[in-house]
């Protein structure tokens, strides 16, 4: 990796880790030192974990982590006083790549989060801070709800934020989905188990607006047209298994389904090359076709 030059008070942290001959891990420089904030120190060095252990530091959640190829977490801890009063931890993960970042990022954030520039982009809650930048997501966890605790975890964010060296993007592959009529803060990338089929590969979904409500929009990538006849053929049998009911007049093509689902409303499904696109939660089936077009004119035009 490629360290351009460093403000002070990361330099000052690398040159502490370094004594004692130790060797820190690439992303502790992104920390910041004791006194970032008057009164705030650390209260040990980094700890490390990789994906055979990452299961240690949050178990029953590494799984989430691991789907979108996990490599490292960098963790510390900061206290004002005594570390039983007043404290954060602060988690940094490095997921291999700016759209796996992203993607394990979007899993957390909702619409109705307060979201700020911090990264590519970051939301906060009176009880921490998350934000990504390049490949890698930053956690900031506060003990209480405080103003002093807010401060310093904004302040904390905002160093780190500069001591990542990476472009504060979101990735190019978000583009994908369409951006008309798209509701903010609600598009998602899977790096597998689209629609939680494991026969399906990654994708996107996102929220639309389209015109009485919302529907769910969403497209899944394949390396292959038959892989794609494959996972289609598979949907369509999970849909008759689950109950549903085609809708023949609106499925004009082989590889095109119209279904009322129990749970998701009408459901419009539609493959092209090596690419499918669907659009659920739809009060009728009519609801879908301009999104069903945006999302096949973005897709397929790529």
């Amino acid at each position: 990796m490629n360290f351009r030059k460093r403000p002070f008070h990361a330099v000052v942290f690398l040159a502490l880790l370094l004594k004692g001959d130790v060797l820190p891990e690439a992303m502790d420089v992104f920390f910041a030192g004791s006194g970032f904030v008057p009164g705030w120190t650390i209260q040990e060095k980094p700890r490390h974990y990789r994906p055979e252990n990452l299961y240690e530091y949050i178990d029953g959640e590494a799984e989430l982590y691991l789907s979108y190829d996990f490599k490292e977490l960098s963790t510390v801890t900061y206290a004002k006083g005594s570390p039983d009063d007043t404290f954060m931890t602060v988690d940094c993960y490095d997921m291999g790549s700016p759209l796996n970042a992203f993607g394990l990022y979007a899993s957390y954030r909702y619409p109705g989060y307060a979201y700020d520039k911090i990264g590519a982009e970051g939301f906060a809650s009176d009880y921490g801070l998350t934000f990504f930048k390049g490949r890698y997501v930053v956690e900031i966890k506060t003990s209480d709800a405080s103003a002093i605790s807010r401060t310093a975890a904004r302040k904390l964010s905002e160093i780190m934020s500069e001591n990542i060296p990476e472009p504060p993007d979101f990735p190019q592959q978000t583009g994908l989905m369409p951006l008309a009529n798209q509701v903010p803060h609600t598009l998602k990338y899977f790096a597998r188990d689209m629609l939680n089929q494991a026969f399906l590969k990654e994708g996107f979904e996102a929220k639309y607006d389209v015109g009485d409500g919302e529907a769910t929009g969403w497209i899944v990538f394949f390396e292959k047209e038959k892989d794609a006849a494959e996972g289609f053929a598979k949907l369509k049998d999970f849909y008759m298994q689950s109950g549903s009911v085609p809708v023949p007049q609106v499925a004009k093509t082989e590889f095109a389904l119209a279904v009322k689902t129990p749970y998701h409303g009408y459901t419009l499904i539609e493959m092209n090359g090596a690419v499918l696109c669907g659009v659920q939660d739809l009060s009728a089936p009519e609801k879908g076709g301009d999104l069903m077009a945006l999302l096949k004119e973005s897709a397929f035009s790529q």
